[in-house]
C-alpha cells in the first residue's frame, strides 16, 4: 500500500539544545526518515546502531565526522555517517535524516565534552 507523508501534516518536536526542529516522517525498523531544520549548533553524538544518510534540502550544514576536516555540505548533497563514528552539526538548513536501521529512542549518544557544554 502506498502512503504519502504530508510534512506539514506531522507534528513538530523542538529540540533547542540542539538548535533545531524536526517531523519524524517515517519510523519502520529497517528504516527512519526524519525531517530537520537546523539553526545554529548540533551537539556531538553517535550512534552503535545506524548508518545515517543525510540529504541537505536547502542551506548548508557543516559537518564534522569523526577526526576529519569539517565538510560543508550544501542543497542537493548527501553524506553518509557510518555507525559508531562521533559527528557534529553547524549551520542553517534543511536536511533529511535516514536512519537504517530506524531510529529507536536512545540511539543517540552525545559525548561527554559536549555534555558539560550545555
Amino acid at each position: 500500500m502506498t502512503e504519502v507523508i504530508r510534512t506539514a501534516d506531522v507534528a513538530v518536536v523542538e529540540e533547542p539544545e540542539n538548535d533545531l526542529v524536526m517531523r519524524a516522517l517515517a519510523s519502520e525498523a529497517d528504516m527512519s526518515v526524519t525531517w530537520v531544520q537546523l539553526a545554529g549548533s548540533h551537539r556531538r553524538l553517535s550512534t552503535a546502531r545506524s548508518t545515517r544518510a543525510y540529504v541537505v534540502l536547502t542551506g548548508a550544514v557543516e559537518i564534522q565526522l569523526g577526526d576529519d576536516r569539517s565538510q560543508n555540505v550544501e542543497a542537493g548533497n548527501v553524506l553518509l555517517v557510518p555507525r559508531g563514528v562521533p559527528y557534529e552539526l553547524s549551520g542553517y538548513g534543511t536536511y533529511l535524516v535516514i536512519n537504517a536501521p530506524g531510529f529507536v529512542s536512545g540511539d543517540d549518544e552525545y559525548s561527554a565534552a559536549a555534555e558539560t557544554a550545555v
